[in-house]
């Protein structure tokens, strides 16, 4: 078998490995090239920066990365990792961990980053060995929401820019990888504003195609208010149905968590992010 860095020449074998790998994953998924290419451009994938493990001309094992400039420091992030069934249980991702660390080394690296589902304990173990450590937990909420139609406190309407820092004066928490700033600058998610007057005291992103909601937010001193709720239920207009789903949330964002839980969503799937500083 020959370990190497993926070329863009890789990308049908890519597609290919990717579906294979997680056809029988705990949360099964398929993606199509397009979504393929979408993602790697969302997520800052490098696909030079990625790595493969090829059994003849098959690719049987990969790490998808991505590099962003953070405070500084450069982030790699673990976009994806997959292994083909009958290849599993030969200690392949430690392998391919081995093979890049020189390149992050050389191109000064300072920290990886991953997230893994919460109850895939052969992947946590493979990452621990590999000097990962947990950080936060993150809850993947998903379901049909049903709100009351509550108080109409504010007017609310399309957002056609976003201004980031008064949007970030509303969080609690910091967005994981694919939730960041510079994640929805490249994705460009419908975004609903509530106003009350001419102040923006919450706001909603969310993509129509997918039914999912990327950011929910209210100023602290507008909260208890039924902004959300009024937020939530002009979502409706935009969205083919009302399950939805939002991944990703810290578990410290204690009023977020008990809000959705009200609106009818579960966190029934849940990730660790990972860490290793190089």
């Amino acid at each position: 078998m020959e370990i190497r860095q993926l070329t863009e020449l890789d990308k049908s074998d890519l597609l290919i490995a990717i579906n294979g790998a997680f056809a029988d994953y705990i949360v099964p998924f398929q993606l199509g090239a397009s979504q393929l290419e979408a993602k790697i451009r969302n997520e800052d994938i490098l696909i030079d920066w990625s790595i493969g493990i090829f059994d003849g001309a098959r690719l049987v094992a990969f790490i998808l990365n991505g590099r962003r400039e953070i405070e500084g420091r450069t982030i790699v992030y673990n976009a994806g990792t997959g292994v083909l069934p009958a290849y599993r249980g030969k200690g392949l991702v430690g392998k391919m961990y081995g093979f890049i660390k020189p390149f992050f080394q050389e191109h000064h690296v300072d920290q990886l980053l991953l997230e893994v589902i919460d109850n895939n304990l052969s992947a946590i173990r493979a990452y621990e060995k590999n000097g990962f450590v947990k950080g936060r937990k993150l809850l993947c909420f998903g379901g049909e929401f049903q709100v009351s139609a509550g108080s109409f406190c504010c007017s609310v309407k399309l957002m056609h820019n976003f201004p980031w820092d008064t949007l970030q004066a509303f969080w609690d928490i910091e967005p994981s990888w694919q939730n960041t700033r510079t994640s929805m600058e490249l994705i460009q998610p419908t975004g609903l504003g509530a106003f009350i007057g001419s102040d923006l005291v919450g706001y909603i992103l969310f993509s129509s195609h997918t039914n999912r909601i990327y950011h929910i937010a209210v100023a602290p001193q507008h909260r208890r208010k039924g902004i959300a709720t009024q937020l939530l239920n002009e979502l409706k207009k935009y969205l083919s149905s009302t399950q939805i789903q939002l991944n990703n949330v810290d578990e410290k964002a204690e009023n977020l968590r008990v809000f959705l839980k009200k609106c009818g969503l579960t966190d029934r799937i849940n990730q660790f992010e990972m860490i290793k500083n190089i």
